[in-house]
This record gives structure tokens, sequence and C-alpha cells, in this order.
């Protein structure tokens, strides 16, 4: 770190040395205001947005596992026996396990089982009441040996005949993620709106795509709820909302968690002209108390989904498209739950804005080496702003500013002075270092009617982003030490 600073000095002072003769030579000393070159850096100051609408787009995942699969079973809703049965094939999906009942949502648990691949197990029929929404959940073994697919269909109400081709499907390949509660694969989910005008019957299968088991069951919840927000349902990623999120962070305030296996999922999109590299997601804190979460994953071949890890809400993001999904771990509530996107702008520049010591803040003799800024005393305030390279303000970014003095020797223990800040809202930081006195090695004397002769050093003042040394700006300040009437 020194040898580098001591080089950007050096060149410093070559460079203003070489122009600063010539602008200076009858030795007058002349004060004033910052130069130009330390004017103000004007920065935006980013906008946040809040997302008033969503709508679904066509699914960048992969589709064709639908191509190469059909339902199998021949169903009829006239071969059930009575319409609150739940057929299943060979018997290899258990009786409910449990149900849970509230005044939104009906739940009802069943164990099962897939025992050779390329086989499946039905669940029909399905009765969902008009208005009411059906969700279902299929949590599998974890097992890198199996992948197991979710699909929904729906009967032909006035004629009783499954329709073959599913409503909703949720195809996602086995990828092996460390959760909370152990090493799992994202669960399947899918789900649907009745929105005819009477009840209307659903067909569920659960089909064994690589691999089968008589050992690993598998867990299908079964929920219908008729309260739950205008944007049901969103079940799995291919299902996803997308939108962009704004420089400033974007906030959306408009869906609930209806049921205990309810899933919202979202699509983002990060532009290789992003002004970030990472993202802060998170949930109100009502919401969190409720145990809901917020989880980012990345869509890898297969549409297999791997978890992004968080660092204390932060998510590491390169160009490209990310999944979203908020569920709930304990309760849910038809109470909104608030998102937020908050991209953490990356800060691609910092530019040194003013100084302060006792002389004031427009203390700017020319000397015979350039006009710059003279620090008297021993407390030095530096202060600037960061900024991203679009001149966005970079918040929450930790700044080091370096004081060196060339005249004083290495194992003086004065040679150099630090310290790290962080930049608040608008972007800015203040630093204030307590130095050393000025050697006072670099003499000028004043002609006039009462000359002068001041003694001062050069020092350098670097100031860099910590995590990005190649943000930084540097510059040449004067130490004043004293003078001496007459020289």
């Amino acid at each position: 770190m020194k040898k580098t600073l001591s080089i950007v000095i050096v060149m410093n002072l070559i460079f203003s040395f070489a122009f600063g003769l010539h602008a200076s030579a009858n030795n007058d000393v002349k004060t004033g205001g910052p130069p130009d070159a330390l004017a103000s850096e004007q920065v935006v100051q980013p906008s946040g947005e809040i997302i008033s609408e969503l709508t679904q787009a066509t699914t960048d995942l992969d589709t064709s596992k639908l191509k190469e699969h059909q339902v199998k079973l021949p169903a009829n809703l006239k071969s059930a026996s009575t319409t609150s049965e739940m057929h299943k094939q060979q018997g290899l999906l258990s009786a409910p396990q449990s149900v849970n009942a509230t005044a939104a949502a009906e739940t009802t648990t069943y164990t099962g089982y897939i025992e050779q691949e390329g086989t499946s197990t039905y669940l029909y029929p399905i009765y969902v009441q008009s208005g009411h929404i059906l969700q279902v959940q299929m949590d599998n073994p974890a097992s890198a040996q199996l992948d197991y697919d979710l699909y929904l269909y729906e009967f032909d109400m006035a004629t009783g005949d499954l329709n073959p081709t599913p409503i909703d499907y949720s195809i996602y390949g086995t990828y092996l993620n460390n959760y909370a509660n152990g090493s799992g694969t994202l669960s399947e989910n899918v789900g649907t709106k009745n929105s005819t005008s009477g009840a209307k019957a659903y067909f569920i299968e659960a089909y064994g795509k690589v691999g089968g088991s008589i050992s690993e069951p598998f867990t299908l919840t079964v929920s219908t709820s008729s309260t739950y927000d205008t944007y049901e349902t969103d079940e799995n990623a291919l299902r996803a909302y997308p939108f962009t999120v704004a420089v400033g962070g974007s906030t959306l305030a408009s869906r609930s968690i209806n049921s205990e296996i309810d899933q919202d999922w979202y699509k983002i999109t990060v532009p290789e002209s992003r002004n970030y590299d990472a993202m802060h997601i998170n949930l109100d804190q009502a919401s969190a108390g409720n145990g809901y979460k917020a989880e980012l994953y990345g869509a890898l071949s297969n549409n297999r989904m791997a978890l992004i890890p968080s660092t204390t809400g932060n998510v590491s993001l390169g160009t490209g498209t990310y999944y979203l999904r908020v569920y709930t771990t304990s309760t849910y509530s038809d109470n909104n739950y608030s998102l937020h996107f908050q991209p953490v702008l990356r800060a691609d520049k910092v530019v040194i804005t003013g100084y302060n010591s006792n002389g004031g803040s427009n203390d700017y003799p020319t000397y015979a080496y350039g006009r710059y800024y003279r620090i008297t005393g021993t407390s030095f305030t530096v202060t600037g702003v960061a900024a991203t390279s679009d001149n966005y303000a970079v918040a929450n970014a930790e700044v080091e500013v370096i004081w060196e003095n060339d005249y004083w020797s290495e194992g003086s223990n004065n040679r150099y002075r630090s310290a790290k800040v962080m930049t608040n809202s608008s972007g800015q930081f203040t630093a204030t270092l307590s130095l050393p006195p000025s050697t006072g090695s670099i003499s000028q004397y004043l002609p006039g009617a009462i000359g002068f002769t001041h003694y001062y050093d050069i020092c350098g003042v670097l100031a860099r982003v910590t995590s990005r040394p190649s943000a930084n700006d540097t510059d040449i300040v004067y130490h004043f030490a004293y003078s001496i009437y007459g020289g």
C-alpha cells in the first residue's frame, strides 16, 4: 500500500511542479476557495419505486419435458365411486396423513411412492368451489438419483373426461440445496383458480422422470383457499412474474401468502449495464416474524434451481436472469407482505471535494509548486463522494483516506495517517485525521512591504473504496509549519 501510494504522489508532484513554476514565478502567495478540480461533485440520488402492476410472460425455462410426457391413465369422473374419494394408482398413495382446515384454507397431506422410472402416481378427483384456488406441493426425496415432476390437469365437467393437456406443471431438475432444515431439492408446486360458476374437478399426477424408490417417499400437500391476492396462482418459477428493479430500489406490497404451501415467484433480469454486483432483499418485519422467506435462485441446465446464498440479506449477482420465491415456514396471513429489492450500488469512483483544518476550508495558497490546499495545525478533514460510473450516489460504501508525508522517515511512524469511514445516504464521506507536525522541509521567501519566509511540506492524499482500490482519487496538499519575518 505504501509503495503504491508513494508512486502516485511522486507522479502528481512531477506533473504539478512542471506547470506550477510558470504559474507563480513572482512568488506571490494568492489564496482563495477550492479550484475547479475540487468543486462539489454533482451526483444523482437514485430514485426508488413501488411496483404497482405485475404481468406474467412466457417462461425462459426449459419446457422440453412437456413434449416428452403424456398422462397414461384414462380417467373419467363417472368412474369415481363418490366425489369425496381420492383415487390412487395401485395403492401407492396413502390415505391422508393430516388435514388442516382454517377459515381461509383447507390443507390435506399425503405420502406416496414412485416405484419405477417412467411411472406415475395419481390423485383425483380434487373438487374446487367456484372462485377458490387449488395449490399442490410435492416434496421429493433428497436424492440426486431421483427426479420427480408434478402435473395438474382438469376434467371436462360436461363429459367427465380428463383433458390430457396439463394446465400447470412443475418440472424442475433435481438439485440439492442447503436449507435451514437440511439438504433438499426445491419442491414441485402447481396451482390454478376455478373461474367457472360451479365446482370443478382436477387431477394430480406425480411422475418419475428419473429413477424410482420403494423406500423413499414423496409428500403431497393439497390446499384449497377462498381468499388470495389477485395475482394467484404462480406456484413455480415457470409462472414467475417478471419485473425490473429500480436503481434506488423497488418495493412490492400487493401480495399475500394464503396457505401453508403458497409460493409466489418473481423473475429478475440483471442487465449487462448494471451498476451493482449485489442486491439486498428483505421482507417486512411482521412477515419475517411469521416465518416468511425470500429466496433467490439461479436456473441451471434442466431447470435445476440453485439457491444463491445470502449474507445479511445481500446476494451476489452477475448479468443474467434470477428467480425469487416467497413462501412461509410457519404461519400465513391474508395481510400483504412488503418485499423490497435494493441494489447494492458499486462505487466505481471516488472524488475528493474539500478539506478543512485550523486555517479553514478556503486556504488554497499558490506556492511555487502550484495552488493546493494548505493544512494548518494537526487536525485534517477530507470530504468527498463515492458514485457509480453513471454518477449515482453510493451509500454505505467504506472509503479509506490516507495522508502521506515523505519528509518523515519510514521508521518515525509519522509518514502515514489513515481513516476508514462509511458514505452516507447521499454518497458523501468525511474523514478526520490527526497528523504529526509538519517538518517544514521546504522554504519559500515571500517579498513585499514586509517579507516573510514560509516553511511547509508537500504531502499526498489518497481516497479509495476499501473493497475496490482502483476506485480512487489523489491530490497534493501543503502542510504549513511556520513563517519567519524577513526571511
